[in-house]
Parts: structure tokens; C-alpha cells; sequence
């Protein structure tokens, strides 16, 4: 399939579309800002929630938000899909995080609401959660609990109590994502694409971590930057430059905004 017939662009934002000072150059908003001039929309698919993206939808507002690690996605404030943790897995496994010591932070988040056990006040991406005793909100749902350890093999075990759940380390970092079994980016990527009537043959993806590898795997057309982990890399049609090269918007100018085929 030629470049030409793509109808939408599904991005990751951190180390992929952003640059690592955390901003979306002009020029990659512009890029972007061209694709829905020519009818083609765009989406940003990560781990973060939309309160955490705020600022970066600021920076260019696409026509789709998968936030969440997947578990929910958006069309302005229209919900396409959710899938959230119910409230008594969710409180079950707050509580067992909270009882192991190397647990150091627990994060929970939906749209409404981000709670967390303890905050770092000089991280930007964290104050928008509030301190809270968990055991105050045990009928609460979350879209996505996050824990902060240095000690992967406590995680794992802990992880084990919990077969509805699944859970993903972030490259290079003490941070883990939890959230239910079978949720994606690539999940609710094909529940946009349903939505909106559009093949995943004809959606361009881009990423660099191992959540973004089945989008980048599945769609029609997967590209890894540069400075994507080597599994991302393999699985890609394509290469790109770095999110400091602004590697993702030049590869669609290039390609797909140049109607090649």
C-alpha cells in the first residue's frame, strides 16, 4: 500500500514525537497541522493520562487521544473506548502495593481523579496528583495504577496475585504500569479504527518503547525513531530520525505528506 492511502497517524508521545526537553517543536506541529489540511487525521497514543498530556495537546491538539497505556481513548471529549480496573481489583491491589516495602510510590488514575501515596513536587508530571489514603477510596475504579520499585522481582510477585491484570516497565526506569489484561495501545487503536470505519492498513504508526510495539507491528505502516529499544526497531517497516531530530514529522513530510506511493 502506497504512503498516499494512509488516513491516519497514530504517534507515542515521550521519545518519539517529543523532543527530550519535553516539547513539541514548531515545526513538528506544523507537519502535523498539514496532515489535517490534507484529510488526515491524527492521534497520540501513550502511557500518559490526558491530565499529564495537557500541555502537549496545547502544543497541537490531535483529533484522537489514547491515553492510559490504552485503557481509554477519545475523540474530543467523546469516549470511544474505556477499560478500566474495577473498583475491588483495584483496591486489592493498592492495598498489597502499599503493604511491600519496596514499593516506593503508587499512582492511580481515570479521568476524574489522580491519587498517589506520595508525590514528587519537583516533577512536573506529577502535580496533578493529590495524596489520599487509599483505603478511603476502595470503590473507586482506576483506568491505570502505576507503581514506582527498584526491585523488579517484588513487582513480579505481586503481579502474580493479580491474573485479570498485565504490566509493563518502562525502559530504563523504576516504573511500572498496571492495567487490565488484555489493554493496549494497540487495543485501542483498532477500537478507533472501528469507530471511525478505517483499516489498520491504512494507519501509520510511530513509536520507540515495547508498548508501542504492536501498533508499530500491526498497522500498515510501523516506524521506530532511531532511538527506539531494538525489539521496536525490528518489528518496523521503517526507521526514522530521533525524537530529537524531529525524525517523526520529517518522515511524514517526506513520505506521506508528499503523496509518495
Amino acid at each position: 500500500m502506497g504512503f498516499a492511502m494512509i488516513k491516519l497517524i497514530v504517534t507515542d508521545l515521550d521519545n518519539t514525537l517529543l523532543r527530550s526537553d519535553k516539547t513539541i517543536s514548531g515545526y513538528t506541529a506544523s507537519v502535523l497541522q498539514k496532515c489535517r489540511e490534507k484529510g488526515i487525521m491524527t492521534a497520540y497514543a501513550t502511557a500518559r493520562s490526558r491530565q499529564s498530556a495537557s500541555r502537549f495537546i496545547d502544543m497541537f491538539a490531535p483529533d484522537i487521544f489514547i491515553g492510559y497505556g490504552g485503557a481509554a481513548a477519545f475523540a474530543g471529549d467523546e469516549v470511544i473506548c474505556r477499560f478500566a480496573i474495577p473498583a475491588d481489583v483495584s483496591a486489592r491491589l493498592i492495598a498489597r502495593c502499599l503493604q511491600e516495602p519496596v514499593i516506593s510510590g503508587v499512582h492511580a488514575i481515570s479521568e476524574s481523579v489522580a491519587h498517589a501515596s506520595s508525590v514528587d513536587l519537583t516533577d512536573v508530571d506529577m502535580l496533578h496528583y493529590r495524596i489520599v489514603d487509599f483505603s478511603q477510596y476502595s470503590d473507586m475504579s482506576y483506568l491505570k495504577v502505576s507503581l514506582v520499585s527498584s526491585d523488579p522481582c517484588a513487582v513480579e510477585r505481586i503481579m502474580s496475585e493479580f491474573p485479570t491484570l498485565s504490566f509493563l516497565r518502562y525502559t530504563g526506569e523504576d516504573l511500572y504500569s498496571i492495567g487490565g489484561r488484555d489493554v493496549s495501545k494497540w487495543t485501542a487503536l483498532r477500537a478507533v479504527a472501528g469507530y471511525y470505519g478505517i483499516g489498520t492498513d491504512k494507519i501509520a504508526a510511530f513509536g520507540d518503547d515495547i508498548n508501542d510495539l504492536e501498533m508499530v507491528m500491526n498497522c500498515g505502516i510501523g516506524v521506530a525513531v532511531s532511538n527506539a529499544v531494538e525489539e521496536v526497531k525490528k518489528a518496523a517497516k521503517y526507521i526514522c530520525g530521533s525524537n530529537d531530530e524531529d525524525g517523526v514529522a520529517k518522515w511524514i513530510e517526506e513520505h506521506i505528506l508528499s503523496g509518495e506511493c
